[in-house]
């Protein structure tokens, strides 16, 4: 559908300058017999018709640049206008005195006017659609652009996230172990220790507990809502969009979940 669009037009364009061009032989052969009959050398007479018709095509594309240029078109269609009229005007006076001569005198001028603006007005609608275009193609790459970077950025966020969570589990780790040196040392306190250590095993088991529950949860949401934004998915479980993005993180490193064309995917059924 494209391709006979573009034949139309290509096939339009090219009748409608044929059409201006003929109009502006017969117009400038008439003006030069007339420069010729008021005694004009006939070597230079051809510069009248090249003058008056000449100035309607040359204001013509006047007017067009102005409009493609979102400008002031009164003053370049009133010069077409002046010189649209004189040429008519000129062309009756130089047939003879006959109302059919006289007509038919008339419309080289006129068809040369109404082909040429057909000609600017077929040219400025496909310099438009070419702006457009043209705009859209850049709205595409930046769009492209932009979501690489963020990407990028989610993928650098992502690593920071696993490297603090590594020196976490290291910490965790190390502190375990004195706890534990604490405790083989008899200074009266072993059993404050042993409570003290039970407190914080229950405690770390209710929050892995609860972050279990929350990652489900988010698992259930992206199953019933694969498009949803980062912020959609935080008001959904109830958590900051930089936590939802570390569950996200966490379940993608473990391949339970994907980024696909249309939103999230879940990998297989599991469970967290």
């Amino acid at each position: 559908m494209q391709r006979i669009n573009h034949l139309i037009s290509l096939a339009s364009a090219l009748l409608v300058l044929f059409l201006a061009g003929s109009a502006f032989f017969l117009s400038f052969e008439s003006l030069k017999g007339l420069a010729v009959q008021i005694g004009v050398v006939e070597q230079i007479a051809w510069l009248y018709p090249a003058i008056i018709d000449g100035a309607i095509i040359v204001f013509s594309l006047s007017v067009l640049r102005a409009n493609l240029n979102r400008e002031r078109t009164v003053y370049p269609w009133a010069l077409v206008s002046i010189f649209t009229v004189l040429s008519v005007i000129l062309n009756v006076i130089h047939a003879e005195r006959d109302l059919l001569a006289q007509f038919l005198a008339a419309i080289p001028p006129l068809a040369l006017f109404l082909s040429f603006e057909l000609l600017l007005a077929q040219l400025k609608e496909t310099a438009v659609r070419m702006e457009a275009q043209n705009s859209l193609d850049e709205i595409v790459r930046e769009t492209r652009k932009k979501e690489s970077e963020m990407d990028r950025l989610v993928r650098e966020r992502s690593d920071k996230i696993e490297k603090l969570e590594g020196e976490i589990g290291r910490l965790t780790a190390q502190k375990d172990q004195l706890k534990n040196e604490i405790q083989d040392h008899p200074n009266g306190n072993g059993i404050r220790n042993a409570s003290e250590s039970d407190t914080i095993g229950r405690a770390r088991q209710k929050r892995t507990t609860k972050k279990q529950e929350v990652m489900q949860q988010l698992l259930k949401v992206i199953r019933a809502k694969p498009n949803a934004t980062l912020s959609e998915l935080a008001v959904e479980i109830g958590r900051s969009k930089s936590t939802v993005s570390g569950y996200l993180s966490e379940l993608q490193v473990a391949k339970w979940i994907e980024k696909g064309e249309f939103g999230w995917k879940e990998v297989e059924d599991v469970s967290v």
